[in-house]
C-alpha cells in the first residue's frame, strides 16, 4: 500500500493506551523500522492488534490522549466512532436535551460518513491509513471521539458538479480528521448546537476563476471606471467565449449553469453583476469545524468556521466575498434556495449566522460533499463539455424527486492539476508587478520597461 516515506514518524504504536508516553524523542528510525506501517486496512487476522495513532506532531494538540480502537475498515470505523460519540453525547448532558444533541451527532456522522465513504467508492485502491480513538470525559469543550485517515503524500481532489454552482473544489491532503467537541448540558436553552473538529478539508477556487480576476485586475485597473462590477460584467459578456471557452474553463461552464436558466434570466441584472463579482473573489478556504444546530422546531441546520486569511489579498476577498454572500441571503435567498440550492446554502452555511439568519440546511450540505452515483455529458449548450452535467437527482415525468444522489467526482490529483496551479501562481505574481507597474512614475523613467511586461502578460 503506498503510503507517504515519513508515515512511520507521524503514526506510531508501541504496545497499548498507557505506552503512548513510552517512546523517546531520541529513538532511532531504523530500530522503529523505517519502512514498518499499521493500516486498520489490514487483513481480519491484524484486527485484533492496537492501531496506530497520531504522534506528537499531528494536526491538532487535543488528539494526543485518548485510547486508540481497533477496527476491520473504514465502514466499521465509522459505525464506532458514530457508537461512542452517542455514549459521549449522553454522558455530557446528563439527560438535558440528550434526544435533540444524539439527532445533531447523527447528522454530523452522516456528513463524515458521505465524505470519507464517497472517496473510497470512486477509489477503492486508495486505502488511508486509519486512526479511531476515544477521549475521557475531562471536561465540556474538549474531544469525546475522533477518526482520522492518512493520505500520506496523495492528495484526493473532488470536483463539485457544475450543476451546484460553487465555484471550488475540494482537496483532501495529509491527515484528514473529524472530532465531537464534547457538548456542555443543556439548561432549556431554545437552540441546541453541537461541534465536529476538523482539519484536512479544503475548498480552494477554481483555478480558472483566480487566473479570470488576476487578468481582469490587469486590464481593467488603469481604464475609466476601473475593475468594478459593470466593467467586469461587461468585459466578461464580451469575451468570455473566446477568452474562457466552454470546452476547457470549468468557471465559464459555471457561469452558464446558473444564468442559462429561464427563471434566472427574469431577474434584475444586478443580480448578475453581484453573482458573478462574488465568484471572482471567492479565496477559497479550509475548514476549521462545523456546528449542528436545532431549533425549537427541530429544525437541523449547519454552520462552519472557516481557517483566518493568510495574507492581506485572502483578506481582502474574503471581505468583498463576505459582503456580496451576505447582500444575497439578506435580498434573494428564497429564490436562491429555488435556482441554486447548494451555492445558496454553502453561503449561509459561512455567513448566514453573521446577519442573523439560519444557518445551512444540514441535508442540502450533506448531499453537497456527497459521491456521485451517476454523471456523464449532456446533449446540448455547456453540458456537452461537463462530465458532471449528469450529477443531477432522478425525477419521474411530473418533475418530483425519485431518488437523490451525490455531487462531487472525486480523484487523485493528476499533473495537470499541479501544472494549473502552478500557471495560476506564477500569473499571480505578474499580475501584481504589471498592477504596481502601472503606479504612476513622477520622473517618467522605465515607462517603456513597464508597457513591454505589461503586453507580455496580456499575450500571454
Amino acid at each position: 500500500m503506498p503510503v507517504s516515506e515519513n508515515f512511520s514518524d507521524r503514526f506510531v504504536d508501541i504496545g497499548g493506551p498507557n505506552q503512548e508516553s513510552l517512546r523517546p524523542s531520541w529513538v532511532p528510525r531504523l530500530l522503529l523500522g523505517h519502512r514498518f506501517r499499521f493500516s486498520c486496512w489490514s487483513r481480519a487476522e491484524e484486527v485484533d492488534k492496537p492501531k496506530s495513532r497520531l504522534g506528537k506532531d499531528a494536526p491538532l494538540g487535543s488528539c494526543l490522549g485518548g485510547v486508540p480502537i481497533p477496527c476491520k475498515d473504514l465502514q466499521s470505523a465509522l459505525q464506532t466512532f458514530e457508537r461512542c460519540g452517542v455514549t459521549a453525547v449522553k454522558v455530557a448532558t446528563a439527560g438535558n436535551g440528550v434526544k435533540s444533541h444524539v439527532q445533531l451527532w447523527a447528522s454530523a456522522c452522516e456528513l463524515v460518513r458521505a465524505l470519507l465513504l464517497g472517496v473510497g467508492t470512486h477509489l477503492p485502491d486508495l486505502q488511508p491509513e486509519i486512526d479511531l480513538r476515544e477521549h475521557s470525559p475531562d471536561a465540556p469543550g474538549v474531544e469525546a471521539v475522533s477518526l482520522a485517515l492518512n493520505f500520506g503524500s496523495r492528495v484526493v481532489v473532488g470536483e463539485v458538479a457544475t450543476p451546484s454552482r460553487c465555484c471550488f473544489e475540494v482537496r483532501l491532503s495529509g491527515i484528514v480528521r473529524f472530532a465531537l467537541e464534547r457538548p456542555s448540558p443543556s439548561a432549556g436553552d431554545s437552540e441546541l448546537k453541537l461541534t465536529l473538529r476538523v482539519h484536512g478539508v479544503d475548498l480552494p477556487a477554481l483555478q480558472d476563476g483566480i487566473e479570470l480576476r488576476k487578468r481582469l485586475q490587469v486590464e481593467l485597473g488603469s481604464e475609466a471606471g476601473g475593475f468594478c462590477k459593470q466593467e467586469v460584467y461587461d468585459w466578461w459578456m464580451q469575451h468570455k467565449d473566446t477568452a474562457y471557452p466552454l470546452e476547457t474553463s470549468k468557471f465559464h461552464r459555471l457561469y452558464e449553469s446558473l444564468f442559462g436558466q429561464r427563471g434566472m434570466q427574469l431577474l434584475p441584472k444586478t443580480i448578475n453583476h453581484d453573482s458573478l463579482w462574488g465568484f471572482l473573489h471567492n479565496p477559497g478556504c479550509t475548514i476549521q469545524s462545523f456546528t449542528f444546530h436545532s431549533d425549537s422546531r427541530d429544525r437541523t441546520t449547519l454552520t462552519a468556521e472557516r481557517s483566518p486569511a493568510k495574507s492581506d489579498e485572502e483578506a481582502e476577498l474574503l471581505k468583498t466575498c463576505r459582503q456580496v454572500a451576505q447582500d444575497i441571503l439578506k435580498d434573494n435567498r428564497a429564490a436562491g434556495e429555488r435556482f441554486a440550492a447548494s451555492a445558496t446554502n454553502f453561503a449561509a452555511l459561512l455567513y448566514g449566522h453573521e446577519i442573523g439568519q439560519a444557518g445551512a440546511k444540514a441535508a442540502v450540505i450533506v448531499k453537497l460533499f456527497s459521491a456521485a452515483k451517476w454523471w456523464g455529458p449532456g446533449t446540448d449548450g455547456w453540458g456537452r463539455f461537463d462530465q458532471t452535467w449528469g450529477c443531477k437527482d432522478k425525477r419521474n415525468a411530473f418533475g418530483v424527486v425519485v431518488e437523490e444522489q451525490g455531487r462531487i467526482l472525486w480523484r487523485l490529483e493528476s499533473k495537470d492539476d499541479c501544472r494549473r496551479k502552478t500557471e495560476a501562481a506564477l500569473l499571480a505574481g505578474k499580475s501584481s508587478a504589471s498592477v504596481a507597474s502601472k503606479v504612476p512614475n513622477r520622473h517618467g523613467l522605465f515607462c517603456c520597461r513597464r508597457r513591454s511586461a505589461q503586453d507580455a502578460l496580456l499575450a500571454g
